[in-house]
């Protein structure tokens, strides 16, 4: 087993915590304000939307950049987890899955006439591969713990 460094231990204190959401909140409010001067019309409406969009991924950035993230360490092993085993199985098996999916979805849009969207076709392949690859990581990882 190996031993963290003592960095990595620390618990976050507020004040870290304080700095890593003002600095998400700026990125966002930026982001925001840029798209805001892109629109047309509604500044308000238009800063507000996309600054509390914007909120939960720079949040997440200033993590990685000024919070603790920035302490983690990355496993030498990590190829080695039964987690990555794991993910890897379901991934393929989900891949294989997505052929006979496609194969039967375009069979019956052609035999019965339907008229099917491109973007909607994409989200739909998109949904299926990760619900599939979800149900299948479950079972592995409840089988096999």
């Amino acid at each position: 087993m190996t031993s963290t460094p003592a960095t990595a231990r620390r618990r976050p204190t507020s004040r870290d915590l304080l700095g890593m959401w003002l600095t998400g909140l700026v990125l966002a409010a930026g982001l925001g304000l840029a798209a805001a001067f892109l629109a047309d019309e509604q500044f308000w409406l238009t800063f507000g939307v996309y600054t509390a969009c914007f909120l939960s991924p720079c949040i997440g950035l200033a993590w990685l950049l000024v919070g603790p993230g920035r302490r983690q360490s990355v496993d030498p092993r990590a190829e080695e987890n039964i987690e990555s085993r794991w993910i890897e199985k379901a991934a393929s098996g989900a891949v294989f899955d997505l052929v006979p999916a496609v194969g039967v979805a375009l069979a019956s849009t052609s035999l019965f006439g339907l008229e099917l969207a491109g973007d909607v076709a994409l989200l739909g392949v998109a949904a299926f591969v990760v619900v599939d690859g979800g149900l299948r990581y479950l079972v592995l990882s409840r089988r096999e713990s």
